[in-house]
Parts: structure tokens; C-alpha cells; sequence
């Protein structure tokens, strides 16, 4: 409704109030106050659409930034060293493992043809450095199962977000609200749209009032 026409009505409502009768004026002064009450609440529901509206961009310009180009290479390529990382660690703890059993075959065969007791001595020094590897290259299969976990919840997190992208219209759309700028909410001076920068905080009072 515009305001001329909001006026308009106003006028007609005196109009009438002055043909009428005390009881009458009555009547249409309590049809006023509905109206100037539904005016208000019609007034703060716009304010809390529009702030609602404000939430959701805010919210579309989070996932635009997280949708750029550069964004998307850079989880391609954690997830890629990642498994790099798993590939190089299993190629060479399979080469120490290979070795480790070459060195434990030749101790077999030293052992067999051992004659003094120093040379057992030095076999079984083997063994137990032998063994001692084979318990360290365990932490490959350990370090590999957390590093694949790390790479499915990235690879997880990014589907996820490119689902939210095609829910809110795509790359292109999302790219066209940057660079756009909200208006700060704020409740008195208090402004409520996110951290103040140093030297800018919320005073303690100003905190106070909010419940006052």
C-alpha cells in the first residue's frame, strides 16, 4: 500500500468519524488502533524478512567464496599429496621391509655355520634388530589409514559443497554476489553483524543494555 493511498483512507476514516454519532466514533477510533497495531507488526515483519534475506545472502556469499576456483584446486590438491604421501610411504616401507628379509635370510644361514659364541652373540643382535624394524614399519599401515581418513572427509566436505553450490543456482550465480556488502545489524548502537576489530570492542555496558 502506498502512502497516498494509506492517506486516502485516513481521510475517508475522519469523514465518516465526523458524520457519525459518539458511539459510532467509537467504533471507527478502535478500527484506527487495529489498523495502526497491524501497521506495526506489517512494519516488523519486513524488518525480520529483511534481515532473514540478509542471513541468506550472507550465507550464499560464505559458500561463493568457498566455491572459487582456487578454493576447489586447493582441496584437489591437499587430497592428491595426501595420497602421495600414502603411495611414497607404502614404496618405502616395502623397500625396508624387502631388505630387512634379505638381511634375515643371510643371519638364517650365518647361524647355521656360527662356531664361537661371539658370533652367536652378534646373529641374535641381528635378529632383534631385525624384529625391531618390523615392528616400526607397522606405523605405515597406521599412518596410511589416517591419512585416507583425512582425504575421504576433505573429499566429503567438497561434494558436500558443491551440492550447496548447485542448490543456490550455481558457480556463476554465487559469483556475482561478490563483492556485495551488507548492511551491519545492529540492536540501539550495538552493532550485531560479526567481531569488531581491535580497539573496537563491545564495552561491557554496552553488553548490560542489550537486556535491559
Amino acid at each position: 500500500m502506498s502512502s497516498a493511498q494509506y492517506q486516502e483512507i485516513i481521510d475517508a476514516l475522519n469523514d465518516i468519524k465526523t458524520q457519525l454519532g459518539p458511539d459510532d466514533a467509537v467504533t471507527v477510533s478502535a478500527a484506527e488502533e487495529v489498523e495502526t497495531k497491524a501497521s506495526e507488526e506489517l512494519e516488523k515483519l519486513r524488518q525480520e524478512l529483511q534481515e532473514l534475506s540478509d542471513v541468506i545472502l550472507e550465507t550464499r556469499r560464505e559458500i561463493a567464496s568457498l566455491s572459487s576456483s582456487k578454493n576447489g584446486q586447493k582441496i584437489n590438491s591437499v587430497t592428491d599429496q595426501l595420497d602421495a604421501v600414502v603411495g611414497d610411504t607404502e614404496t618405502a616401507t616395502n623397500a625396508i621391509l624387502e631388505a630387512v628379509e634379505t638381511i634375515e635370510d643371510k643371519n638364517e644361514s650365518l647361524e647355521l655355520h656360527a662356531g664361537s659364541p661371539e658370533e652367536v652373540e652378534s646373529i641374535e643382535a641381528i635378529s632383534n634388530a631385525v624384529m625391531k624394524i618390523y615392528e616400526a614399519c607397522n606405523f605405515q599401515d597406521v599412518t596410511g589409514q589416517r591419512i585416507s581418513k583425512v582425504v575421504s572427509t576433505l573429499s566429503f566436505v567438497d561434494e558436500r559443497i558443491s551440492k550447496m553450490i548447485d542448490i543456490l543456482g550455481g558457480e556463476e550465480e554465487l559469483q556475482e554476489l561478490e563483492g556485495i556488502e551488507l548492511a551491519g545489524q545492529f540492536d540501539d548502537d550495538v552493532e550485531l553483524s560479526g567481531p569488531r576489530p581491535e580497539g573496537h570492542e563491545i564495552s561491557q555496558d554496552e553488553i548490560d543494555s542489550l537486556f535491559d
